[in-house]
């Protein structure tokens, strides 16, 4: 071999040496599962998409400790089972911690996988008071619907209402069941009536019967436990057979759905919230405004949750460098981090405790009518 040939190949060699030290370093892998299909997937959709924003803003400004931040996002298809399969397959390409499930059902599916792999469960929207008081690798944004429905029970009795019957979805039972329950106990203990109750299957249950058969009892109230589309539909009902009630809504139905599907018959629903969209404040305005630009759209529940959930667990990630060995404890150091609209600090169990907003629907918007502070 001539000396030129040989001097060609070692700054070939070392060309390539150089150009993989180079290289972008691996990307740090967050996955996300929900359901994004389906009569029930706005939440999802919506979650994915602040999730998404949140990994473009955190690689803008450098990732963590300059590495990048990747999203792997499956659809969960509002199924346990699928949900078990999601989270098992994205521990398995490498995920340092998984963003869902936005419904308490399929969150409790996968608690025992999560466990015992040791992977944490970051969740922006379960908020089922089965997984509270828990130390596990479930942490989760959103306070548990027993205080949330303690503050819907309050607010409505205050209102003046004495007697009211909740109506709850069963596919998301640990959620919703839970919550009324919450709700009748608080409403019961103020004096009131909660004995009657209605439970429906999501997509199975033909709902006209059953607000036809709501209006034989003339309730003074009711309260919805079930996601936007349903709430919506039943609103609707309401109207055709003549039922001539107040509604209150959970959390769950607290998306642009619910007034594009619901239209005059939502109007005048009152709901309890964890994220109030024009809430008073500059980082709410510019992850508005964001948001919007970047989707076209109003961000709900799904999108501010899971964009302060994406937050909060770079902030942790900072502090183990990236790995996923000690993000538990990280986690639990994490204390008065700004969200989008007020702090987040985590107990020793993984729950958080924030303001909770009763929202009014006028003219097919979102008003927000009162702020209850973080219960104690």
């Amino acid at each position: 071999m001539n000396p030129q040939m040989l001097l060609g190949r070692v700054a070939a060699f070392l060309l390539l040496v150089f150009s993989v030290a180079c290289a972008a370093p691996q990307p740090i892998y967050i996955g996300y599962s929900a359901q994004l299909t389906g009569r029930q997937g706005d939440l999802g959709v919506s979650g994915r998409n602040g999730a998404e924003m949140a990994v473009a803003e955190i690689n803008q400004h450098g990732g963590i400790n300059g590495v990048p931040l990747e999203l792997l996002a499956l659809d969960d298809k509002g199924d346990p089972e699928t949900a078990r399969q999601n989270d098992q397959q994205l521990i398995d390409q490498g995920v340092v911690a998984i963003i869902g499930h936005t419904t308490s059902e399929q969150t409790a599916a996968v608690l025992e996988l999560i466990n015992q792999r040791e992977v944490i469960l970051l969740s922006p929207t379960s908020s089922s008071v089965s997984f509270s008081q828990k130390k596990d690798f479930f942490f989760r944004v959103m306070p548990s619907n027993d205080k949330i429905g303690e503050g819907l029970a309050e607010y409505i009795y205050q209102s003046g209402i004495s007697e009211i019957l909740g109506i709850y979805e069963t596919n998301n039972r640990s959620f919703s069941q839970t919550q009324w329950q919450a709700i009748q106990q608080r409403f019961r203990a103020l004096g009131g009536e909660a004995s009657r109750e209605e439970a429906y299957q999501s997509g199975a249950t033909d709902l006209l019967a059953l607000m036809q058969r709501v209006k034989r009892q003339e309730p003074q109230a009711i309260v919805f436990i079930a996601p936007a589309v349903d709430a919506a539909l039943m609103a609707q009902y309401g109207v055709k057979v003549g039922l001539q009630t107040r509604y209150f809504s959970s959390s769950w139905a607290n998306t642009q759905e619910l007034i594009q599907k619901g239209g005059r018959a939502v109007d005048g629903m009152i709901l309890v919230a964890n994220y109030y969209t024009h809430y008073p404040s500059p980082h709410a305005a510019d992850f508005n405004q964001k948001f919007e630009e970047r989707y076209g759209k109003t961000p709900s529940l799904g999108a501010s949750h899971s964009y302060e959930a994406v937050m909060v667990l770079a902030e942790a990630l900072k502090h183990t460098n990236g790995s996923r060995n000690g993000l538990a404890e990280a986690l639990q150091n994490v204390q008065n981090l700004p969200g989008i609209q007020d702090p987040i600090s985590f107990d020793e169990f993984g729950d958080v405790e924030r303001e909770i907003f009763i929202v009014q629907i006028r003219d097919g918007k979102f008003v927000l009518i009162a702020t209850l502070p973080p219960s104690p």
